[in-house]
């Protein structure tokens, strides 16, 4: 990856300011283009119970909804879909999951997700959802396999896996006036389908209502061994945030540009035996992967304590998470980076799950 010079030579300060010039926007449903793009299967025959388990728990789009009515209907949801899916905790998902591969070797996505539930669904399936993404965003497949390396998965590309979507300008994606409403596909346990959808589609609800709370989701990644975009889709331009340290709450940060040689170097990752993400029963949003910039910004992994202030962080780059995103996490029952330890410290990526037998054990993501 080779950095360029930035063409505008501004500070991330002064982007700030021009973009605080950009009113916000409240939208009612009516005013927001099309019908509601409800969450869905892409072969919903695979797993007739967690497609009709989708529908029940769709939300609500009634023009005028208040933000305290769509709370309840989210929380009401969320505790319709426990009770039709016979769960008190998620964490049960992941035990149910890890007897249903007993005797199959390593813990591996490839082989658990053709495997079946008593009930008769398939376990892995393609989970559609929608979200705002900004105005030149453009669509990239993924793919994903059992291999030790990312690099193989990007050069053969094994199968397809969803897709990611690509916006290399930081105008561009902090312009929430211009988003517009699209779908991503990601792989998916099919008994955390509904759930990880109602998360998802709670996310972009938001954003139907209120366009000050619109947030780009471009990356969604769920059910994985190893997984990666094409290498041989670019080369490609990209913006980044990069700070003066890796460990302090400073958000004096500059915008660095850089030359990525295929987007596979941005989009890629490898999970370990333990990982929900071998379950399909773990959400990365908005992971990427940065290079030469300090405390690049959104990487998966940062001590930094600026990203607990959610919200300033979402203000110098939209595609970090608002806190309101992490409550409604919690209210979905998830596990929240900020309960893990991880390598003995807290650390912090935008990586949600359903946990492991203790919230606080050191598992790597």
């Amino acid at each position: 990856m080779q950095i360029l010079p930035s063409s505008r030579g501004l500070l991330f300060s002064c982007l700030l300011i021009s973009l605080a010039a950009v009113p916000a926007k409240v939208l009612q449903a009516g005013a927001s283009p099309g019908q509601p793009p409800y969450p869905r299967l892409e072969d919903p025959q695979a797993a007739p119970r967690a497609a009709s388990i989708l529908e029940q728990v769709r939300l609500r789009y009634d023009r005028g909804l208040t933000p305290e009515e769509r709370d309840r209907d989210f929380l009401g949801k969320i505790a319709l879909a426990k009770k039709l899916l016979s769960l008190n905790q998620l964490l049960e998902l992941r035990n149910q999951s890890l007897t249903l591969l007993n005797g199959y070797g390593e813990t591996s996505w490839e082989t658990l997700r053709g495997l079946r539930w008593p009930q008769g669904d398939r376990v892995g399936v393609t989970l559609s959802v929608p979200v705002w993404v900004p105005s030149q965003a453009r669509r990239e497949p993924a793919y994903a396999g059992f291999e030790k390396q990312w690099q193989t998965v990007a050069l053969y590309q094994p199968r397809p896996s969803g897709y990611v979507w690509f916006a290399g300008s930081l105008a561009d994606i902090n312009n929430k006036s211009r988003y517009r409403a699209e779908r991503t596909q990601v792989e998916v346990n099919s008994r955390f389908a509904p759930l990880a959808a109602l998360f998802l589609e709670y996310i972009f609800r938001e954003g139907w209502y209120d366009q000050s709370k619109r947030v780009p989701i471009l990356v969604v990644r769920s059910g994985e061994d190893t997984w990666a975009v094409s290498a041989f889709r670019g080369p490609v331009t990209a913006e980044c945030l990069s700070f003066p340290d890796k460990e302090s709450a400073s958000f004096a940060a500059v915008v660095v540009q850089g030359r990525y040689e295929n987007l596979a170097e941005l989009h890629h990752g490898r999970h370990v035996p333990v990982s929900n993400h071998r379950l399909g029963l773990a959400l990365d949003v908005n992971d990427f992967n940065y290079k030469n910039v300090c405390d690049g910004n959104p990487n998966p992994v940062s001590l930094a304590l600026r990203h607990y202030n959610r919200d300033a962080m979402h203000r110098l780059d939209a595609r970090n998470l608002p806190a309101w995103v992490y409550t409604a996490a919690k209210w979905t029952g998830l596990r929240i980076p900020q309960e893990w330890l991880y390598t003995g410290f807290s650390a912090d990526w935008p990586h949600f799950d359903v946990g492991t037998k203790n919230s606080s054990e050191r598992v790597a993501h």
